[in-house]
């Protein structure tokens, strides 16, 4: 067993080192160098959001300022890359939506930042003074009504509320959810009729907590159900065992009973893994089981399938842990109705982010499309765009979009047409 001397510096924790370390200004660079051929299809931007401190080292991965990455693409080419800080009082650094003609910035418990095209930040955004709280990172937008579900979860009462908003981006409802206590909720899943909130033993205190989140399974675990405009009070609640759930995959309605794939861990500190609920919602009972043993993260699917019954899913799995980040990532394609999987690996001192699927086209098949994903190359000292053929997973990518220069590993990206 080896031990640090008083002469040896305290290793930086992994939010501040490596290509995790927040690069020190904006710039915009112009006709970057692609290999390969770009898809005739992707005419627009991929944006990627993520914690990037600008007044100095943060003592939480979570509360860095967030910073923008935009890279444009549009005739077959790779047009320019741009870089800016979300200059807002709240970090907003997780993730990025389009709603009703807004690119909202967002982060856990806090307000929606709006930016434009140029991703300068235009300032809070409370749907006309609807939203008095924050917004969830991972709000859903139905693929049938336009609308857009999302949620807070807060350390004040009520710990737990629902919102609606319709297409147009008026907010159509607002329903407290009472829970036992604030949890860390970071997603939640709809269907075309429902949603569901994921009551979990991790229970929140704050992120500027010394110990932000904390494991107690006596508190139990629970989904709720709600009708998709019930009333708070509506909630169907069924007892699971305990765990940790990260991130949606998606869920759909079979007849009576609710399919619902989620990453989960057995608590916060073990390994996510693809793991599924069926609630059946007829006789109040619950099935759930592991879809894989695989440690992965980031799940995305084909997001025209979001609440409808969806083939496949996308997932980044995760290897060789070094000071609590993976220094390994390989991109996996699962066909859920089989169990197998298909692997894009991308080779050594290479590590991807989350992957953006981007359809074909409006008439493509579930699938058919590409896979965009950042990629930091270590011998480069710098990071790419890969775009990979989501139905080819383990063939060489269709095409690279080099940049001179790294992106810090973030969280969550998109990819949106014509901007």
């Amino acid at each position: 067993m080896s031990m640090s001397t008083a002469a040896e510096p305290a290793a930086l924790p992994f939010h501040l080192s490596g290509n995790f370390a927040p690069v020190p200004d904006e710039t915009d660079l112009e006709d970057l160098e692609v290999i390969g051929r770009l898809p005739g299809h992707l005419s627009g931007s991929y944006l990627r959001n993520g914690p990037n401190p600008r007044h100095g080292p943060t003592p939480h991965w979570f509360l860095g300022q967030g910073m923008l990455h935009a890279i444009r693409l549009d005739g077959g080419r790779a047009r320019g890359y741009r870089n800016r800080w979300v200059d807002a009082p709240t970090t907003a650094n997780t993730s990025i939506v389009r709603h009703a003609g807004r690119l909202l910035t967002l982060a856990e418990t806090t307000a929606p930042v709006e930016v434009d095209a140029a991703l300068r930040t235009r300032g809070r955004f409370d749907f006309g003074g609807g939203l008095t709280r924050g917004m969830t990172a991972h709000p859903k937008t139905c693929p049938l009504t336009g609308e857009l579900r999302f949620f807070t979860y807060a350390l004040e009462a009520p710990h737990l509320v629902y919102y609606r908003a319709d297409a147009d981006g008026v907010l159509q409802q607002a329903e407290p959810i009472a829970v036992g206590s604030p949890t860390y909720m970071h997603d939640f899943a709809i269907t075309e009729h429902h949603s569901v909130f994921f009551d979990m033993p991790v229970l929140y205190r704050g992120w500027r907590d010394p110990e932000p989140i904390r494991w107690d399974p006596s508190y139990g675990a629970r989904l709720g159900v709600l009708p998709r405009a019930g009333r708070g009070d509506e909630v169907r609640w069924f007892e699971v065992e305990p765990g940790s759930i990260g991130h949606t995959v998606n869920a759909w309605e079979d007849s009576s009973t609710i399919v619902l794939d989620v990453v989960r861990a057995a608590h916060p500190d073990a390994p996510t893994c693809l793991y599924r609920y069926e609630l059946d919602l007829a006789r109040g009972s619950v099935h759930e089981r592991a879809l894989d043993s695989r440690h992965v993260e980031f799940p995305r699917i084909d997001e025209r399938r979001t609440g409808r019954c969806h083939r496949h899913a996308f997932a980044l799995e995760l290897g060789a842990f070094v000071n609590g980040a993976p220094t390994q990532t390989v991109l996996r394609r699962y066909e859920l109705a089989s169990g197998r999987s298909t692997a894009h690996d991308f080779g050594p001192g290479r590590v991807g982010g989350e992957a953006v699927f981007v359809p074909a086209g409006p008439d493509a098949g579930e699938g058919e499309g590409h896979l965009l994903m950042l990629v930091h190359d270590a011998a480069r000292g710098a990071s790419e765009l890969l775009v990979l053929d989501a139905t080819d997973l383990a063939a060489p990518p269709v095409a690279s979009v080099r940049l001179p220069r790294r992106v810090p590993f973030g969280i969550h990206g998109q990819w949106f047409d014509g901007i």
